[in-house]
Protein backbone atom coordinates (compact mmCIF):
# COMPACT_ATOMS: atom_id res chain seq x y z
CA UNK A 1 0.00 0.00 0.00
CA UNK A 2 2.58 2.90 0.98
CA UNK A 3 5.00 0.91 -1.59
CA UNK A 4 1.86 1.05 -4.22
CA UNK A 5 1.45 4.35 -4.03
CA UNK A 6 4.81 5.45 -4.06
CA UNK A 7 5.08 3.77 -7.30
CA UNK A 8 2.77 5.79 -8.41
CA UNK A 9 4.69 9.17 -7.74
CA UNK A 10 7.51 7.26 -9.62
CA UNK A 11 5.75 6.41 -12.78
CA UNK A 12 4.06 9.53 -12.51
CA UNK A 13 7.26 11.44 -12.28
CA UNK A 14 8.57 9.01 -15.28
CA UNK A 15 6.02 9.68 -17.68
CA UNK A 16 6.59 13.73 -16.86
CA UNK A 17 10.22 13.09 -18.00
CA UNK A 18 9.19 11.25 -20.94
CA UNK A 19 6.78 13.75 -22.07
CA UNK A 20 8.94 17.04 -21.01
CA UNK A 21 5.87 18.82 -19.37
CA UNK A 22 5.66 20.31 -16.24
CA UNK A 23 4.02 18.40 -12.86
CA UNK A 24 0.46 18.23 -11.83
CA UNK A 25 -0.91 19.37 -8.49
CA UNK A 26 -2.55 15.66 -8.70
CA UNK A 27 0.84 13.95 -7.40
CA UNK A 28 -0.19 15.88 -4.20
CA UNK A 29 -2.69 13.25 -3.75
CA UNK A 30 -0.79 10.09 -4.98
CA UNK A 31 1.61 9.86 -2.36
CA UNK A 32 -0.28 9.08 0.55
CA UNK A 33 0.93 6.09 2.80
CA UNK A 34 -2.25 3.77 2.58
CA UNK A 35 0.36 0.86 3.84
CA UNK A 36 0.04 -0.81 7.67
CA UNK A 37 3.97 0.89 7.98
CA UNK A 38 4.14 3.89 10.58
CA UNK A 39 5.34 6.99 8.74
CA UNK A 40 6.34 9.62 11.20
CA UNK A 41 8.81 13.05 10.65
CA UNK A 42 10.32 15.14 12.94
CA UNK A 43 8.57 18.50 13.67
CA UNK A 44 10.85 21.27 15.22
CA UNK A 45 9.13 24.81 15.98
CA UNK A 46 8.01 26.32 12.83
CA UNK A 47 6.04 29.40 12.58
CA UNK A 48 2.58 29.00 13.36
CA UNK A 49 1.53 30.94 10.07
CA UNK A 50 3.02 27.47 8.23
CA UNK A 51 1.03 25.33 10.83
CA UNK A 52 -2.20 24.28 8.36
CA UNK A 53 0.16 23.97 5.00
CA UNK A 54 2.39 21.72 6.62
CA UNK A 55 0.01 19.68 8.60
CA UNK A 56 -1.79 19.42 5.13
CA UNK A 57 1.63 18.27 3.73
CA UNK A 58 1.96 15.48 5.76
CA UNK A 59 -1.05 14.07 5.50
CA UNK A 60 -1.03 14.01 1.86
CA UNK A 61 2.75 11.82 2.26
CA UNK A 62 0.16 9.49 4.75
CA UNK A 63 2.23 10.52 7.87
CA UNK A 64 0.94 8.47 10.49
CA UNK A 65 2.63 10.14 13.90
CA UNK A 66 4.97 13.32 14.48
CA UNK A 67 7.59 13.89 17.12
CA UNK A 68 6.97 17.90 18.44
CA UNK A 69 9.17 20.15 20.10
CA UNK A 70 6.56 21.50 22.06
CA UNK A 71 7.39 24.19 25.14
CA UNK A 72 4.90 23.97 27.87
CA UNK A 73 4.92 24.55 31.31
CA UNK A 74 1.68 24.61 31.95
CA UNK A 75 -1.93 22.91 32.03
CA UNK A 76 -3.88 22.57 29.30
CA UNK A 77 -6.49 24.87 29.75
CA UNK A 78 -3.53 27.89 29.60
CA UNK A 79 -2.00 26.79 26.53
CA UNK A 80 -3.78 27.68 23.11
CA UNK A 81 -0.89 27.46 20.67
CA UNK A 82 -0.26 23.69 21.84
CA UNK A 83 -3.55 22.72 22.02
CA UNK A 84 -4.50 24.45 18.87
CA UNK A 85 -1.47 21.98 17.07
CA UNK A 86 -2.72 19.05 18.73
CA UNK A 87 -6.61 19.84 17.47
CA UNK A 88 -5.01 20.14 13.94
CA UNK A 89 -3.00 16.63 14.22
CA UNK A 90 -6.26 15.01 15.68
CA UNK A 91 -8.19 16.26 12.90
CA UNK A 92 -6.42 14.88 10.40
CA UNK A 93 -5.63 11.17 12.10
CA UNK A 94 -1.95 11.87 13.18
CA UNK A 95 -0.68 11.36 16.48
CA UNK A 96 1.74 13.60 17.95
CA UNK A 97 4.71 12.63 20.26
CA UNK A 98 6.27 14.78 23.00
CA UNK A 99 10.06 15.80 21.60
CA UNK A 100 12.38 16.64 24.40
CA UNK A 101 15.74 15.77 25.37
CA UNK A 102 19.26 17.45 26.54
CA UNK A 103 22.14 15.53 27.00
CA UNK A 104 22.97 17.17 30.43
CA UNK A 105 20.29 15.05 31.75
CA UNK A 106 22.62 11.76 32.25
CA UNK A 107 24.10 14.04 35.01
CA UNK A 108 20.91 16.26 36.35
CA UNK A 109 17.71 14.73 35.59
CA UNK A 110 16.35 17.61 37.24
CA UNK A 111 15.27 19.31 34.14
CA UNK A 112 14.20 16.31 32.51
CA UNK A 113 11.61 14.91 35.37
CA UNK A 114 10.30 18.73 35.36
CA UNK A 115 9.10 18.32 31.87
CA UNK A 116 8.04 15.11 32.13
CA UNK A 117 5.14 16.42 35.43
CA UNK A 118 4.31 19.11 33.19
CA UNK A 119 3.32 16.72 30.33
CA UNK A 120 1.88 13.79 32.79
CA UNK A 121 -0.01 17.66 33.96
CA UNK A 122 -0.95 18.33 30.66
CA UNK A 123 -1.93 15.04 29.69
CA UNK A 124 -4.47 14.85 32.73
CA UNK A 125 -6.04 18.64 32.24
CA UNK A 126 -6.49 17.94 27.87
CA UNK A 127 -9.80 16.50 26.12
CA UNK A 128 -8.86 13.23 24.23
CA UNK A 129 -8.65 15.49 21.11
CA UNK A 130 -5.37 17.89 22.28
CA UNK A 131 -3.62 15.16 24.43
CA UNK A 132 0.01 13.73 23.23
CA UNK A 133 -0.07 10.21 22.01
CA UNK A 134 3.31 9.11 23.71
CA UNK A 135 7.02 11.28 24.98
CA UNK A 136 9.45 10.89 22.41
CA UNK A 137 13.19 11.38 24.05
CA UNK A 138 16.09 12.49 22.51
CA UNK A 139 19.02 12.15 24.55
CA UNK A 140 22.37 11.95 23.10
CA UNK A 141 25.65 10.97 25.58
CA UNK A 142 27.86 11.86 22.19
CA UNK A 143 27.09 15.14 22.54
CA UNK A 144 28.42 15.73 26.49
CA UNK A 145 32.11 17.48 25.61
CA UNK A 146 33.09 15.01 27.61
CA UNK A 147 33.06 12.72 24.92
CA UNK A 148 35.33 14.37 22.47
CA UNK A 149 38.10 14.12 24.76
CA UNK A 150 37.80 11.24 26.61
CA UNK A 151 39.23 7.84 27.06
CA UNK A 152 37.04 4.51 26.45
CA UNK A 153 36.10 4.56 30.49
CA UNK A 154 34.89 8.47 30.62
CA UNK A 155 33.13 7.54 27.39
CA UNK A 156 31.33 3.82 28.78
CA UNK A 157 30.63 5.32 32.07
CA UNK A 158 28.60 8.87 29.94
CA UNK A 159 26.81 5.21 27.90
CA UNK A 160 25.68 4.00 31.28
CA UNK A 161 24.76 7.11 32.89
CA UNK A 162 22.35 6.95 29.80
CA UNK A 163 21.02 3.93 30.02
CA UNK A 164 20.35 4.76 34.27
CA UNK A 165 18.57 7.71 33.24
CA UNK A 166 16.38 5.81 31.02
CA UNK A 167 15.82 3.17 33.32
CA UNK A 168 14.39 5.89 36.38
CA UNK A 169 12.08 7.56 33.36
CA UNK A 170 10.97 4.53 32.95
CA UNK A 171 9.87 4.16 36.24
CA UNK A 172 8.99 6.84 37.35
CA UNK A 173 6.85 7.78 34.54
CA UNK A 174 6.35 4.77 32.21
CA UNK A 175 7.35 3.96 28.69
CA UNK A 176 8.99 6.25 26.30
CA UNK A 177 10.20 5.94 22.56
CA UNK A 178 14.29 7.09 22.20
CA UNK A 179 15.98 8.26 19.29
CA UNK A 180 19.60 6.26 19.43
CA UNK A 181 22.56 6.30 17.41
CA UNK A 182 22.97 4.11 14.53
CA UNK A 183 26.77 3.13 16.26
CA UNK A 184 25.97 1.70 19.62
CA UNK A 185 27.55 -1.74 18.47
CA UNK A 186 29.31 -5.61 20.44
CA UNK A 187 32.40 -3.36 21.65
CA UNK A 188 33.50 -3.44 25.22
CA UNK A 189 33.08 0.74 25.26
CA UNK A 190 29.38 0.02 25.14
CA UNK A 191 28.80 -2.69 27.46
CA UNK A 192 26.56 -1.47 30.58
CA UNK A 193 24.72 -2.80 33.23
CA UNK A 194 21.19 -2.99 32.59
CA UNK A 195 18.61 -4.01 35.03
CA UNK A 196 21.04 -5.80 36.74
CA UNK A 197 23.01 -7.70 33.79
CA UNK A 198 25.53 -6.86 32.13
CA UNK A 199 25.03 -6.49 28.13
CA UNK A 200 25.25 -4.42 25.00
CA UNK A 201 23.96 -1.01 25.25
CA UNK A 202 21.78 -1.28 22.23
CA UNK A 203 20.27 -4.33 23.53
CA UNK A 204 19.06 -2.61 25.98
CA UNK A 205 17.74 0.45 24.05
CA UNK A 206 15.58 -1.83 22.06
CA UNK A 207 13.87 -3.75 25.36
CA UNK A 208 14.07 -0.91 27.79
CA UNK A 209 12.50 1.56 25.22
CA UNK A 210 8.61 1.72 24.06
CA UNK A 211 10.35 2.10 20.93
CA UNK A 212 13.77 3.19 19.38
CA UNK A 213 14.50 5.04 16.37
CA UNK A 214 17.96 4.40 14.86
CA UNK A 215 19.24 7.50 13.29
CA UNK A 216 20.52 5.80 10.44
CA UNK A 217 21.53 8.42 8.39
CA UNK A 218 22.86 7.38 5.10
CA UNK A 219 21.01 8.71 1.48
CA UNK A 220 20.72 4.82 0.14
CA UNK A 221 18.46 2.32 1.37
CA UNK A 222 21.58 -0.45 1.24
CA UNK A 223 23.71 1.90 3.65
CA UNK A 224 20.46 2.78 6.01
CA UNK A 225 20.11 -1.13 6.52
CA UNK A 226 23.92 -1.84 6.59
CA UNK A 227 24.46 0.52 9.86
CA UNK A 228 21.83 -0.77 11.12
CA UNK A 229 21.60 -4.08 10.85
CA UNK A 230 22.05 -5.36 14.30
CA UNK A 231 19.60 -3.29 15.58
CA UNK A 232 17.07 -4.81 13.26
CA UNK A 233 18.10 -8.52 14.07
CA UNK A 234 17.80 -8.38 17.50
CA UNK A 235 14.76 -6.43 17.56
CA UNK A 236 13.30 -9.20 15.15
CA UNK A 237 14.54 -11.51 17.76
CA UNK A 238 13.13 -9.86 20.76
CA UNK A 239 9.97 -9.10 18.81
CA UNK A 240 10.17 -5.25 19.29
CA UNK A 241 9.30 -2.66 17.18
CA UNK A 242 11.71 -0.37 15.78
CA UNK A 243 12.10 2.90 13.03
CA UNK A 244 14.99 3.30 10.83
CA UNK A 245 14.88 7.19 10.33
CA UNK A 246 16.24 9.56 6.90
CA UNK A 247 17.95 12.90 7.47
CA UNK A 248 16.80 15.59 4.75
CA UNK A 249 18.70 18.47 6.19
CA UNK A 250 17.11 21.23 3.67
CA UNK A 251 20.24 23.13 1.83
CA UNK A 252 22.65 20.71 1.74
CA UNK A 253 24.64 20.38 -1.12
CA UNK A 254 26.16 17.45 -2.62
CA UNK A 255 29.92 17.82 -2.15
CA UNK A 256 29.77 18.08 1.55
CA UNK A 257 27.98 15.08 3.92
CA UNK A 258 26.83 13.53 0.54
CA UNK A 259 26.36 10.00 2.18
CA UNK A 260 24.59 11.23 4.48
CA UNK A 261 21.80 14.00 3.59
CA UNK A 262 18.62 12.94 0.91
CA UNK A 263 18.25 16.80 -0.05
CA UNK A 264 20.59 17.14 -2.98
CA UNK A 265 19.27 14.22 -4.62
CA UNK A 266 15.66 15.02 -4.41
CA UNK A 267 12.09 13.89 -3.07
CA UNK A 268 11.64 11.04 -5.68
CA UNK A 269 14.59 9.73 -5.44
CA UNK A 270 14.17 9.58 -1.17
CA UNK A 271 10.85 7.65 -1.52
CA UNK A 272 11.69 5.14 -3.66
CA UNK A 273 14.56 4.55 -1.98
CA UNK A 274 12.72 4.27 1.49
CA UNK A 275 10.47 1.75 -0.39
CA UNK A 276 13.88 -0.30 -1.20
CA UNK A 277 14.59 -0.15 2.60
CA UNK A 278 11.36 -1.12 3.51
CA UNK A 279 11.16 -4.39 1.16
CA UNK A 280 14.95 -5.09 2.44
CA UNK A 281 13.86 -5.35 5.97
CA UNK A 282 10.96 -6.96 5.56
CA UNK A 283 9.91 -6.80 9.49
CA UNK A 284 6.35 -6.26 10.20
CA UNK A 285 7.39 -4.03 13.45
CA UNK A 286 9.21 -1.81 11.25
CA UNK A 287 8.66 1.91 10.71
CA UNK A 288 10.04 4.93 8.94
CA UNK A 289 10.29 8.39 10.08
CA UNK A 290 11.88 11.06 8.53
CA UNK A 291 13.72 14.03 9.93
CA UNK A 292 12.45 16.66 9.50
CA UNK A 293 8.87 18.17 8.56
CA UNK A 294 10.53 21.23 6.86
CA UNK A 295 13.33 20.03 4.40
CA UNK A 296 10.87 17.21 2.86
CA UNK A 297 8.16 19.98 2.34
CA UNK A 298 10.95 22.11 0.89
CA UNK A 299 11.74 18.84 -1.32
CA UNK A 300 8.47 18.18 -2.40
CA UNK A 301 8.39 22.21 -3.45
CA UNK A 302 11.19 21.55 -5.82
CA UNK A 303 9.82 18.00 -6.96
CA UNK A 304 6.35 20.47 -8.10
CA UNK A 305 8.66 22.48 -9.82
CA UNK A 306 10.64 20.20 -11.45
CA UNK A 307 13.52 20.84 -9.92
CA UNK A 308 14.04 16.87 -8.32
CA UNK A 309 17.43 16.47 -7.80
CA UNK A 310 19.24 19.82 -9.12
CA UNK A 311 22.08 19.37 -7.25
CA UNK A 312 22.97 17.24 -9.04
CA UNK A 313 24.37 17.05 -12.76
CA UNK A 314 22.89 15.83 -15.62
CA UNK A 315 25.02 12.02 -15.44
CA UNK A 316 24.23 11.76 -11.81
CA UNK A 317 20.25 12.65 -12.52
CA UNK A 318 20.21 10.21 -16.00
CA UNK A 319 21.68 7.73 -13.23
CA UNK A 320 19.51 7.83 -10.40
CA UNK A 321 16.59 7.60 -13.19
CA UNK A 322 17.99 4.68 -14.31
CA UNK A 323 18.06 3.13 -10.92
CA UNK A 324 14.34 3.81 -9.99
CA UNK A 325 14.00 2.66 -13.47
CA UNK A 326 15.24 -0.85 -12.91
CA UNK A 327 13.30 -1.05 -9.28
Amino acid sequence: MFRKAMKRVFLFTLLMLLLCSGLSEIAYAQTANDSDTLLGVWWWNNPDSELERLMDFAVSQGVTELYWSAGFTRPYWCENATSAFLFAAYERGIAVYYLTGDWSWIHDDAGLIARLEAFRMWQESAPRAARFAGVHLNVEPHQDPAWRYGDAAVRNALLQGFIDLKVRTTDRFGSTDWSIPFWWRGEDVHRVYYRGELTYLYRAAILEANRVFVMSYRNTAEDMYRISEHYLTFAREVGRPIFLSALVHHGAELETDHHVFYYPFGYTYMMNELIALQKMVDYPALGIAIHEINGWYQMWQRYLAGEDGVSLSKLQRESMYLKLAIQ
